[in-house]
């Protein structure tokens, strides 16, 4: 056992529930294989981001801030790509399809609320 070896599986733990979680909107767990490979991508580099933020100085971490607001988007591009549902809105003067909200998280710096 490493020294690191619990706090990268608390993290992962933290990633997995959230992924988890967004997903159990959309579908039945688990995904296909196909899906959970490519979500394995992700949820790795977002557990390798998490744990070097939390060893950042202060000069790198707005980088990781930066990475993790892209991992956030890669994830929800994962999730448009394979579950997006479009709606017209009834009496709407639009036609455009309006995207299901997928509730994007609330960025507040290095003491964020998502993982």
């Amino acid at each position: 056992m490493t020294t690191n070896d619990v706090e990268l599986s608390n993290l992962l733990v933290i990633i997995d529930n959230y992924i988890n979680l967004r997903l159990a909107h959309y579908t039945s767990l688990p995904l296909q294989i196909a899906m959970q490979s490519q979500l394995a991508d992700i949820e790795s580099r977002w557990v390798a981001i998490r744990f070097r933020l939390r060893r950042a100085t202060p000069q790198e971490q707005q980088q990781y801030e930066t990475l993790l607001t892209e991992i956030e988007k890669e994830f929800q591009q994962f999730l448009d790509a394979n579950f997006q549902l479009y709606f017209k809105g009834v009496g709407s003067q639009t036609s455009v399809d309006a995207p299901i909200d997928y509730g994007q998280f609330e960025q507040t710096g290095a003491g964020s609320t998502y993982p």
